[in-house]
């Protein structure tokens, strides 16, 4: 839908040129290759996948990191409200496109099967270039590919014949048929976008307009009007044709008449050029940001005077750079947890390495010693091709590693929506001499006193104290709501508990290695996975003033509506979902300081605040205005409600729909 909808924009932008700007000019041919054009952009636009970001050849490289304790953050409550248990609206409005798209090809294979039963049932007669066509159905004239289609009962005088023929002539010549399937495809498959009719209407007037224009250069211009309005009549054409006598016909005999444009007037195709630029600035530039694996923290292990560090970071335009479920290393199948298996997987894979890798002859004798980073796809067979080297690789080692991985065995491919995908992989290896130092700052894990300064989210670095952390944290579960979704799976098997996942927080901010420390299953899993790989960057935390890496971990509960709430506390919010007219939340906690925190799921940063200083512990009703709780502007969308005592700890939390 997504799709359909940014296709929609870029064909209004193209369409909306070519109605102000270029449908009175005398360009046709010109004219029909820019329908064309722009049709067919509309189409790739949103699709294409330009990269902005520049990004280093090697990947970042993780020293020890520092262990952190489970952090003194709130569990985050992803609700599944009734609305996503009852009706699945997306699932009906898939259900009603795929209806459309199948009604639409169905219309064009009928308008097919009539021109095919026209051809299999006539005379036919080689004629100069093409096939004339004599049929006993009564209906106009019309050419279809290269047959012109002739009915017997289809009867005039003989310079109207010629006229009349010389025109389908120019519809076969110009080739205006393709142009005719290729539209009601796209209209078949658009059949929901306005815009597209509006460019089949204009190319089949622009065919029109050429084929006057090439009857006209040797025919009286007057006398051909009057023969398209004689013979003019309606309901005899027959579908997805070329036929002389189409309908706007006042327009035709306007521009018939009308004095070819000047040359000056071919600027205007100018126009394209910054609407084409928008269009790619709007839908198809993006700044990527590196895409953490789901296998274990880097690991260093050594063979004799080889010490290899092993790591995977996928990257690349051609393949996928995260996938749901990352490709491994065979052996591991039979384990049921997505965390056992990767370190099972992790583990063979060292092994593997361990009993493979030798130090080049070459490079010991020479000194060459570091690190060689290589790349390879992990193909949906879970066969390895495209490997190459991105960084090093003297004295042979280059060779060495990259014979190594053509020589693994087939891994279990990685899978995207149930379906195995390519992915590509790095894979750094080092080669030490004896001697050599460790690479690592192998250092004993640090607790929460020890650093001088924690991880925040971006945007709460000015702050200090327990504002700075308050602040990190909303940024945190707001980053959680907007994006992550309770999965259908645990819903329809009323899966509920406690996630808990475990990152790294880099040097440079960036989060890399999730990895599930505790497991729910039917998705959920999966699910925070996916949403921790694409928080943004965090402000790093600091140690002797210097940013180190920070293992963090974070729980994420999954609770469906009615699930057991706390002892003595009441939160129930209603209607739900709600109108434009607000919403009621009614609730009941211990006294002192209460507050009801809203957060809009479609934006970051976006967070609306109700606080009881003096709050009684009575039950209590408020009543919540749509004004101020969505970033856009508008009074619909996604809220997620939440109620909190004086030290920030969550009491309830609940999705809020407002319609």
């Amino acid at each position: 839908m997504n799709y359909l909808l940014e296709a929609t924009f870029c064909w209004a932008v193209f369409y909306g040129i070519y109605h102000l700007l270029l449908r009175s000019e005398t360009f046709h041919r010109t004219n029909r290759w820019y329908l064309l054009g722009t049709l067919l952009l509309g189409l790739v636009i949103p699709v294409l996948d330009i990269d902005l970001t520049v990004t280093e050849a090697s990947p970042a490289y993780l020293l020890q990191p520092i262990t952190v304790g489970v952090q003194q953050l709130e569990t985050i409550v992803i609700t599944a409200s009734q609305r996503e248990q009852g009706i699945d609206f997306q699932a009906i409005v898939l259900w009603i496109y795929w209806l459309g798209v199948v009604i639409s090809l169905a219309r064009f294979g009928y308008g097919l099967s009539q021109i095919e039963r026209l051809y299999r049932h006539s005379e036919i007669a080689p004629s100069s270039g093409y096939r004339f066509v004599k049929t006993s159905a009564p209906h106009l004239p019309f050419s279809f590919f290269d047959n012109l289609f002739w009915s017997k009962n289809f009867v005039t005088t003989e310079e109207e014949r010629r006229t009349i023929m010389r025109h389908e002539e120019a519809h076969i010549f110009q080739k205006h048929s393709h142009d005719v399937v290729l539209l009601e495809l796209v209209a078949a498959f658009a059949w929901c976008v306005p815009f597209v009719y509006f460019y089949k209407k204009a190319v089949k007037t622009t065919h029109e307009y050429l084929a006057d224009a090439h009857v006209t250069a040797g025919f009286d211009k007057k006398q051909y009007g009057r023969l398209l309005l004689r013979q003019s009549h309606p309901g005899m054409q027959v579908a997805i044709s070329n036929s002389l006598f189409s309908s706007q016909l006042k327009k035709r005999i306007v521009m018939m008449t009308k004095t070819e444009s000047s040359k000056r007037a071919s600027w205007k195709y100018l126009a394209m050029l910054p609407a084409v630029a928008m269009l790619l600035l709007a839908f198809s530039f993006v700044e990527k940001t590196p895409t953490p694996t789901l296998l274990p923290d880097n690991q260093l292990f050594e063979t004799g005077t080889d010490l290899v560090l092993t790591d995977t970071v996928p990257n690349g335009d051609a393949v996928f750079q995260t996938v749901e479920e990352m490709p491994r290393f065979p052996g591991c199948e039979d384990l049921a947890k997505t965390d056992e298996r990767s370190q099972c997987a992790q583990q063979k894979m060292m092994a593997y390495l361990i009993s493979h890798v030798k130090f080049p002859k070459e490079a010991k004798e020479k000194g060459f010693t570091g690190l060689v980073v290589a790349k390879f796809v992990v193909n949906m067979d879970g066969s390895i091709y495209d490997v190459d080297i991105l960084k090093g690789g003297e004295g042979g080692t280059g060779e060495e590693v990259m014979r190594v991985i053509r020589a693994m065995p087939k891994w279990i491919p990685g899978k995207q929506d149930g379906k195995p995908v390519r992915t590509e992989l790095k894979l750094p290896v080092r080669f030490a001499l004896d001697g050599d130092p460790p690479k690592t700052e192998a250092s004993k894990p640090l607790t929460l006193d020890d650093l001088d300064e924690m991880p925040v989210m971006a945007g709460c670095e000015d702050k200090t104290g327990d504002e700075r952390k308050s602040c990190s944290n909303a940024k945190l579960m707001q980053a959680i709501f907007g994006n992550i979704k309770y999965p259908a799976e645990a819903r329809e098997k009323g899966v509920q508990g406690m996630v808990v996942v475990k990152f790294i927080i880099e040097k440079d901010g960036s989060v890399t290695n999730p990895e599930i420390v505790k497991s729910v299953g039917s998705g959920c899993d999966e699910e925070v996975l996916r949403v921790v790989g694409q928080m943004p960057n965090w402000v790093p935390g600091k140690k002797d003033g210097k940013p180190v890496a920070v293992s963090f971990t974070l729980p994420v509960k999954f609770k469906l509506d009615g699930a057991e709430k706390k002892e003595g506390v009441l939160f129930e919010v209603y209607p739900n979902p709600a109108s434009a007219n607000g919403f009621d939340v009614k609730f009941k906690a211990p006294a002192g300081k209460v507050s009801i925190m809203f957060y809009d799921a479609s934006k970051s940063g976006d967070v609306m605040e109700k606080t009881f200083p003096d709050y009684e512990g009575e039950v209590s009703t408020v009543h919540i205005g749509t004004k101020g709780l969505f970033s856009n502007g508008l009074s619909k969308g996604t809220v997620f409600v939440s109620l909190r005592d004086e030290k920030g700890n969550i009491l309830g939390s609940t999705t809020v729909v407002v319609q």
